[in-house]
């Protein structure tokens, strides 16, 4: 092994793509989207800033990529499968990777994403509607609910994780039930909900909705 300045030659060597991606994905899991910068990504690959350039063309680029990783973590049910199953084996996938990887909902409500992890997991999703009868029309709109439900529930889930907003009303009970007593009434259940279990009960009446669709 030879040294060149603070690189590496063997360093040079395995610095790839899919390294530098990884290595920005393990970085936004650890400290966050925003306190990521080009110069601190290449301290922890052990090169210059620069060198990244040599492997990806912008930071838009490098998000694109980090978003791509993440959607190629999510489990694909097997075709096999009914619509119903799928849409509920790749809702609780996506959610539970979203969870894991928090900041790739705020790149991808800052700059979408179009790459082929994306575009692979919509084709499988979208193949899954289109294999059970449903129109192109509805395809598109059950595709655009889920995907609305899913970045929702992830958006407020990445927000707030060890908190909720109702729970601040709970040593206000007793005044509560005076003015607003339907509120007092359910407030119990809003202590103690969790986001994976309301997503899920909104992704089956999603199902529903679209059950009496493709009848």
């Amino acid at each position: 092994m030879t040294y060149d300045g603070n690189v590496t030659t063997e360093t040079r060597i395995t610095l790839n793509r899919d390294r530098v991606i990884e290595a920005a994905v393990e970085y936004a899991d650890t400290h966050g989207i925003d306190d990521m910068s080009m110069r601190k990504l290449g301290a922890e690959l052990g090169v210059e800033a620069m060198s990244l350039y040599n492997h990806v063309n912008d930071k838009a680029d490098l998000y694109d990529g980090m978003i791509d990783y993440v959607f190629d973590s999510i489990e694909l049910p097997d075709e096999g499968l009914d619509w119903k199953e799928q849409t509920r084996r790749v809702g609780k996938s996506a959610m539970e990777v979203f969870g894991t990887h928090s900041w790739v909902v705020y790149l991808l409500m800052q700059q979408g994403n179009t790459g082929p992890g994306s575009l692979r997991f919509m084709d499988h999703v979208v193949a899954a509607f289109l294999d059970a009868g449903f129109n192109e029309d509805d395809t598109h709109h059950a595709w655009q609910m889920l995907a609305s439900h899913t970045m929702g529930y992830a958006f407020q889930a990445t927000s707030a994780p060890d908190s909720h907003e109702y729970a601040k009303l709970e040593p206000q009970l007793p005044q509560l039930a005076i003015s607003f007593p339907n509120v007092a009434r359910i407030a119990p259940n809003l202590f103690t909900c969790s986001y994976d279990a309301e997503y899920m009960f909104g992704l089956e009446i999603i199902i529903d909705g679209l059950e009496s669709r493709v009848r």
